[in-house]
């Protein structure tokens, strides 16, 4: 059989795509990107803006005759994999990386109005050791897993981690109000990254004004821990439920902090202040101007440089 893999997103390796790219090729069918002749036709997209594109796309290879399924996110939260393509070691060679992906856990504690991992996953629970998709010979791992230290098996996975010396990052980010004397100490001793796996990261988020003070302790945790504020970034919702001026408290606090902030724009936010804010932080502009001077455009010259790199 001849199956063709559509990745409507081609923002980062679609990880559904590459486990039934592993199941059909263990199966002895053709399986790719790039197979001419389909017969049966896989299209994924994660984000609901691109939801259009990819009906679009299962309508004209259905009217050539071709068995088509559809799936991801942004088109259906039930949608699953059967648990034997779920559970198979993914095809890293589809995308032709060489670090492995995978989720030790599914589902989360938290009820966030704007996530849709509590309709899709529900809440924590284990899903697969580590060794279901780690390829030791690169020791590099990105973990998908939406609030890790939530798992069952977050000191388990954590000593694993530690003992096998494996390069991981913590992608989805760390649940900062979960942090205490026990785990950071396990996560001073791991090996972790960003998803480049050039520097040193810890992933955590403040969206939420009322944790505050969480936040603060458990910075101070992981700093008492061995952990430096430099290797610490909070990711920050901006434009769902907050103000401007909410938005800019929790950036300064995360700057007087000395931590690494990240502005994530609500998807459907479309005033144009919330990209400038996300350009200003993002790109690191703040170390060098002013919200005020920079949104009042008096630093073209700054940013027009910034623009090359």
């Amino acid at each position: 059989m001849n199956v063709l893999l559509i990745d409507v997103d081609q923002k980062f390796p679609n990880l559904a795509l590459m486990k039934i790219s592993a199941w059909h090729k263990k199966k002895g069918d053709a399986a790719g990107f790039n197979v001419n002749n389909p017969d049966k036709v896989y299209i994924s997209t994660v984000f609901t803006w691109h939801k259009a594109k990819a009906l679009g796309m299962a309508n004209f290879y259905k009217s050539l005759g071709c068995e088509v399924e559809i799936g991801g996110s942004g088109i259906d939260l039930k949608k699953t994999l059967p648990d034997e393509i779920e559970h198979i070691m993914p095809d890293y060679s589809l995308y032709g990386i060489r670090y492995s992906i995978g989720f030790t856990s599914r589902g989360c504690i938290r009820n966030c109005p704007w996530c849709i991992v509590p309709k899709k996953e529900g809440s924590i629970r284990n899903h697969a050791p580590i060794d279901e998709f780690y390829v030791p010979r690169w020791r590099k791992l990105i973990l998908y897993d939406n609030n890790f230290l939530a798992s069952p098996k977050w000191y388990e996975n954590l000593r694993e981690l530690i003992a096998r010396k494996i390069k991981v990052s913590f992608n989805q980010g760390l649940d900062i109000r979960l942090i205490n004397q026990e785990n950071a100490r396990l996560l001073s001793k791991v090996h972790y990254y960003d998803d480049q796996f050039k520097d040193r990261r810890l992933y955590f988020s403040f969206d939420l004004l009322q944790i505050e003070d969480q936040m603060l302790k458990g910075i101070e945790t992981l700093e008492k821990a061995g952990i430096p504020r430099s290797h610490l970034m909070f990711y920050v919702l901006v434009g769902f439920n907050t103000t401007y001026g909410e938005d800019l408290y929790r950036l300064n606090l995360l700057m007087k902090e000395r931590v690494l902030p990240y502005v994530m724009p609500y998807n459907n936010r479309h005033d144009s202040y919330y990209p400038h804010l996300a350009r200003w932080i993002n790109r690191s502009v703040y170390n060098l101007v002013p919200w005020e001077e920079y949104k009042s455009g008096n630093s073209q010259e700054i940013i027009k440089e910034l623009e090359v790199k």
